[in-house]
């Protein structure tokens, strides 16, 4: 990856120089370069005890993609939703709130996954990825359409805040997480305006 990066410029200069990514390798010393694997992988576990993961900590998606802050903000709705929704803080509502959560956002990140995939093979630059892209670029607007429908509808909206005009050509699926704290929130505000 080095290698690959080396001759990009940083918007950096030296005496009228712009510096590039080598450069900076260069100047870096050995003991602070650290070589990381990137691990593409939705893992089982996503909470034990009262500790929970979201985002890059229970899927890590390649970067090609562009999904992986979008799914982590998924995932942060998601949980805020099954946390309002808890009838109580004992251990058990905890745990089934954890397991609610991750139940409903597997899927979407086993997807957000397999498209990141896809993603990556359409950026090699490898024959199979040139055919892939043109494959990709080249095909109608109606399908481009369905594609985009599949990768926005199911986004969950925060149910214990209150309700906003849906805008946009894709209205979202309700998640079970926001249906979940919508009947809470609404539940809520019936009783305010009762007292």
């Amino acid at each position: 990856m080095c290698d690959e990066t080396r001759d990009f410029q940083v918007p950096i200069d030296i005496e009228g120089r712009k510096l590039t990514m080598g450069d900076l390798y260069e100047l870096t010393p050995m003991e602070f370069i650290s070589k990381v694997m990137l691990e593409e992988k939705v893992f089982d576990t996503w909470y034990s005890g009262r500790a929970v993961l979201l985002g890059d900590a229970c899927h890590k998606l390649h970067p090609n993609g562009g999904q992986g802050a979008v799914t982590a903000i998924h995932d942060a709705i998601a949980l805020a939703n099954v946390l309002y929704a808890m009838p109580s803080k004992s251990s058990s509502d905890i745990t089934n709130a954890f397991e609610e959560y991750r139940g409903e956002r597997y899927p979407a990140a086993k997807e957000a996954f397999e498209n990141s995939q896809l993603m990556s093979k359409i950026t090699d630059r490898s024959l199979i990825g040139a055919v892939i892209f043109y494959l990709y670029t080249s095909m109608p607007m109606w399908l481009w359409r369905m594609m985009l429908i599949k990768l926005v509808r199911f986004r969950p909206q925060a149910g214990f805040l209150k309700a906003l005009e849906v805008k946009g050509s894709v209205v979202p699926v309700p998640s079970p997480s926001e249906k979940k704290a919508r009947a809470m929130f609404e539940k809520h505000q019936r009783d305010a305006t009762f007292v």
